[in-house]
């Protein structure tokens, strides 16, 4: 059976973190590579700190677990992808009896709370305190995961311009983390384009051009990454009375269309619709 300090290494390499940073100031690099090789233990309190600082699971370091984030996130994006209300449901009921406390899966529960209160507000309605808490709970998480860049996207549309500030600078700082995969390189940069829009929406223009102007395209970008950031400048340039903007923008949800990505499309144009009201301040 894989020993603690083993285990915590392994999870430490998939995210990509060093051992300096999860060391932090909870312990030395060295402290934490003998822990990691089976060689001394940590303290109790030690231990406990590190895997809040960087958002690992408890369930993580059960004998018989499996991934169970990664497999919500399939699930999750399934229900997203298809519309099925009943799926999310289903997975909001599910983590309230796995974790009625929410101490194990807080992320996934803001994240299916807030979806549906996205895609079925009838049903559910999404009080300004949970959105205080999301956001409370997602700025205290050093290096964020998969389902963590899914929660902070999913908060951009229900805070005012002050916090997207903060969000601009939390997702700056994700970006620069050495070592870094592709996939959440491109992750964070599609979350700056997210708060650029959301930005202009807002009336805030300037904040839009330059939160635009820090997204740094691969040299071989992603086709439907490329097209969302072509959006956002349409739609700002669109914004501060550019006719021709405006025509680019629908030709960019028709091509969306056309290659089958309507899902896309559909979540663009509720994107780029005028706000009825601006976004309450924060508790």
């Amino acid at each position: 059976m894989m020993q603690l300090g083993q285990r915590f290494k392994k999870l430490r390499r998939e995210r990509h973190i060093t051992l300096v940073q999860a060391a932090g100031t909870d312990c030395s690099p060295s402290a934490l590579s003998k822990f990691e090789n089976g060689k001394s233990q940590l303290s109790a309190e030690v231990f406990i700190s590190i895997i809040t600082r960087l958002h690992i699971d408890w369930a993580e370091f059960r004998p018989t677990h499996g991934p169970q984030q990664t497999l919500f996130i399939q699930h999750y994006h399934e229900a997203v992808e298809n519309h099925n209300i009943c799926q999310l449901m289903t997975l909001r009921a599910a983590l309230r009896e796995l974790d009625p406390q929410l101490q194990r899966y807080r992320t996934e529960y803001y994240i299916v709370e807030l979806t549906l209160g996205q895609e079925a507000p009838d049903l559910i309605v999404v009080s300004q305190s949970l959105v205080t808490a999301a956001l409370d709970y997602l700025v205290q998480i050093d290096y964020w995961n998969n389902a963590a860049f899914i929660l902070a996207a999913l908060l951009v549309t229900r805070v005012p311009v002050a916090v997207l500030d903060a969000m601009t600078t939390q997702v700056m700082y994700q970006r620069k983390l050495a070592n870094l995969p592709a996939e959440k390189i491109a992750r964070a940069d599609d979350l700056l384009v997210d708060i650029a829009l959301q930005r202009a929406r807002l009336g805030d223009l300037t904040g839009a051009r330059l939160t635009l102007a820090e997204y740094q395209p691969p040299v071989i970008p992603d086709l439907v990454a490329a097209a969302h950031y072509r959006l956002v400048d349409c739609y700002i340039r669109q914004q501060t009375g550019d006719q021709q903007a405006g025509g680019e923008v629908q030709q960019l949800l028709g091509f969306l269309t056309m290659i089958n990505a309507g899902a896309t499309a559909k979540r663009w144009r509720q994107q780029i619709a005028p706000i009825k009201k601006t976004p309450p301040q924060l508790e």
